[in-house]
């Protein structure tokens, strides 16, 4: 119980990544963190789902205005294609994570939700991963594209895709206890 009250919030909205969203989910929760799960709206959402089919409900119990007036010690930002769009044009949600990087709380992102970091403004001279397909949103938004799976620069940590959680997690976990401490 690592992150015993530790305030953690997660931002999904429709289209998330399943893995990128339940992996972290329970990896959390696992480690004692208080976890909310925040969005544009307070509804059920579903993941992206592979071949046709639905992904995965999930609860978004919270608006990003409401994770924001919480205060989590980590914004966590899983991938997907849809739910990174639809929050990435959210300006709560850029407000949110801006405020995060620049008061040096973890911020972290995978696959396409570094379009939010992109979108926040908070990329500029930061060494930043992703996938290869969104690297020039990366390096036109003054950051330095990395091609590696996960990368940490001070207090963002990036990865590439669901394949590199566990070594995005092996990066995150330590950065969260040392922010902590």
């Amino acid at each position: 119980m690592r992150l015993q009250g530790r305030k953690i919030a997660i931002l999904i909205s429709d289209g998330y990544h399943d893995h990128e969203f339940w992996f972290p989910y329970y990896r959390f929760l696992e480690e004692g963190a208080d976890v909310m799960v925040a969005g544009p709206h307070v509804r059920t959402v579903h993941g992206e789902g592979r071949h046709g089919k639905d992904g995965l409900p999930a609860e978004v119990t919270h608006t990003v205005e409401q994770a924001a007036a919480w205060g989590p010690e980590v914004v966590y930002l899983p991938g997907g294609i849809f739910a990174p769009l639809e929050l990435r044009a959210h300006q709560p949600t850029l407000e949110l994570v801006g405020e995060a990087v620049e008061d040096g709380r973890i911020v972290a992102a995978i696959c396409h939700a570094q379009w939010i970091l992109v979108s926040a403004g908070v990329v500029g001279g930061r060494r930043i991963t992703c996938p290869r397909d969104m690297s020039d949103d990366v390096t036109n938004a003054g950051g330095v594209f990395v091609d590696e799976p996960c990368v940490r620069d001070g207090n963002i940590i990036t990865a590439v895709y669901f394949g590199h959680l566990p070594e995005q997690f092996r990066v995150l976990m330590p950065a969260i206890l040392e922010a902590s401490a």
